[in-house]
Parts: structure tokens; sequence; C-alpha cells
């Protein structure tokens, strides 16, 4: 592999910025486990998101970058949903559920 290439993907450079941080993918990851819910027989259940986000960034997005593709923000003049704000949201309600299973009261704001 040329070896500009090489560099150019261990620094990440193929991926959004906010995904080349372990823990905002985390939370990338954590958040799309919990907001999408598959058919019951959908092959996605047997997959957790650690497994997701190491497929993902580690195999998938990897070899579509040595081959000239990158993840990018869509430049379409349309209304997207907010994706800072749903992670807060589902990370907000991991918080609570799981401060109500250990104390069994909810997290006090």
């Amino acid at each position: 592999m040329d070896a500009n290439l090489k560099k150019w993907r261990d620094e990440q450079k193929h991926l959004p910025e906010f995904m080349r941080d372990f823990h905002g993918c985390k939370q990338l990851f954590k958040g799309i486990s919990d907001y999408i819910v598959c058919d019951a027989d959908h092959p996605a259940n047997e997959v957790n998101w650690r497994q997701a986000h190491c497929y993902t960034i580690d195999v998938f997005l990897w070899f579509m970058a040595k081959h000239g593709f990158t993840l990018q923000r869509s430049r379409a003049r349309l209304e997207f949903e907010d994706l800072d704000a749903l992670l807060e949201q589902l990370d907000a309600d991991r918080r609570k559920s799981f401060t109500l299973a250990m104390t069994g009261k909810e997290q006090s704001k």
C-alpha cells in the first residue's frame, strides 16, 4: 500500500472528525443500538453495538477508504435530524435507567 495512503488511514482522516475519537464512536454505536429496532428475525439482532462499531470502523470504512471512498455528511438541502441531540437524549435515558436499576430511585437533576 502507498505510504501516504497508509498514513492518511492510520490517522483516521477517512472518518468524520467526531468518529475519530473512540468515545464519540462508542456513543454513536450505543445510540444506534438503542434507537433502531429491527424485526425479530432480522440478522442485525445478532450483532451487538461493540461488534457493529469494530466492523464498521476497523473493517468496512477502512476497506472503503483504501479504495477512495469516505463517509461524509450529506450536502443535500434537507431538514435532517440532529444527531448530537439524539445521542445526548439516549445517553440521558441510559443513565436514568441505570440509576433506577441500581437504586430503585429516579435520578435527580
